[in-house]
């Protein structure tokens, strides 16, 4: 028993490490796309690139954002919070693993991909006050939720709204869902904590 609770204590940090690397990856991948052979970040692909491709798809893609890596980062978030605890205490619960899951699809999934929906309403909302054509195509590559936002321009009908209009509204509703899932998350998670099994 006490040889598997060190065990999981020393896979949970070597995966604590392994998604420090994928972090460092995403980051250098934004400035150095195409490493060239040799470098740090040529060896570094080398380590992460072959787990990140097992999540790599186009239906893990809006718009140019993938959120593959962090779907990839997500699950192994998951693995490390159920080493740590079982290494930590020496038992797991069905209630526990639940719960990690469900803070995971929060914090790694939905929680990402609303915050990144309110970044590109703010730039788009700003573009549309100043008419910067630059930050408008900027805020529009970035775009999460555009059937939110057709849905909001739906809601006026026939007449014809200011564009500015329509991103705040949409911000503010982008905003109450982050808010409303956040503690729906946090109640469904203390929920799966209290599975006595």
């Amino acid at each position: 028993m006490y040889f598997l609770m060190k065990a999981a204590l020393f896979f949970s940090r070597l995966i604590a490490l392994y998604s420090f690397l994928i972090w460092i990856r995403i980051f250098i991948s934004w400035v150095v796309p195409y490493p060239r052979p040799g470098s740090f970040t040529y060896y570094l692909g080398r380590i992460v690139d072959p787990y990140l491709g097992l999540f790599r798809s186009d239906r893990a893609r809006i718009g140019v954002l993938d959120f593959s890596p962090i779907i990839a980062v997500g699950i192994l978030a998951i693995f490390q919070s159920i080493l740590q605890v079982y290494g930590s205490f020496g038992f797991l619960t069905f209630g526990y693993i639940l719960a990690v899951v469900i803070q995971a699809i929060w914090s790694y999934g939905i929680s990402v991909f609303l915050w990144i929906s309110i970044i590109s309403l703010i730039f788009s909302t700003i573009a549309s006050f100043s008419h910067n054509p630059m930050m408008y195509n900027m805020a529009n590559n970035m775009q999460a939720m555009p059937h939110l936002k057709e849905a909001v321009r739906r809601c006026f009908g026939a007449r014809i709204v200011r564009e500015s209009v329509v991103n705040i509204i949409t911000l503010v509703i982008t905003l109450l869902m982050n808010f409303v899932g956040k503690n729906i998350f946090i109640i469904l998670s203390n929920l799966a904590l209290r599975i006595p099994f």
